[in-house]
């Protein structure tokens, strides 16, 4: 009798743990590293061509918990970083393969960029902030043209920055109350995203 119940308790636990830790996997997923043989995108690569419009990605949020917490953010296409336990979609942003034909009165460009140790990930519309996290060895994981609305529009929501001082990591979403009940430090709007 003990050993039924200690096998059915064993199912059990088994079965409860796969549920929650499986996830459904509707694409690959990529580390930084595999992305290797891709041209990396800078302020200031220009591949120029025939402008192909622009794709809806969507933006998938990760998580790594412990004691240097880390949030990660990949487009379906491989531009980012995909470290720890997918959270969700975060939020959906058009991409493009040219920068022709981006409309920079309307858009900005946007940059993903990892801490060399991994311990923070950054989204980016700035140059300077760029240049000045790849001088500090930050490596760039931006494979696309990923575009960031500059205002509101078509139902586009604001992409809220926040700061975990007590683990130096970013936390970005369009719920800025998530930010503000987590106890972080509001660095301020990215831009809109869907």
């Amino acid at each position: 009798m003990k050993n039924t119940f200690l096998s059915s308790f064993a199912i059990l636990l088994f079965t409860i743990t796969f549920s929650f830790t499986s996830c459904e996997k509707d694409e690959q997923e990529v580390n930084p590293d595999q992305n290797s043989n891709q041209t990396e995108i800078t302020p200031d690569t220009k591949i120029t061509g025939k402008a192909g419009g622009f794709t809806n990605e969507k933006v998938y949020r990760y998580y790594q918990g412990g004691s240097s917490s880390l949030h990660t953010y990949r487009t379906q296409s491989g531009t980012g970083s995909a470290i720890g336990r997918r959270e969700g979609i975060a939020f959906t942003i058009p991409t493009s393969a040219s920068s022709s034909g981006v409309d920079r009165n309307k858009y900005n460009f946007l940059w993903f960029l990892l801490h060399p140790q991994q311990k923070d990930f950054i989204l980016t519309t700035s140059s300077s902030e760029f240049w000045n996290l790849r001088r500090q060895g930050w490596k760039n994981v931006t494979y696309k043209y990923i575009l960031i609305q500059k205002g509101s529009g078509n139902g586009a929501k604001k992409l809220y920055r926040f700061y975990d001082t007590k683990n130096s990591d970013h936390l970005f979403t369009k719920n800025y109350t998530e930010g503000v009940n987590a106890g972080l430090k509001y660095e301020g709007t990215v831009g809109w995203v869907f």
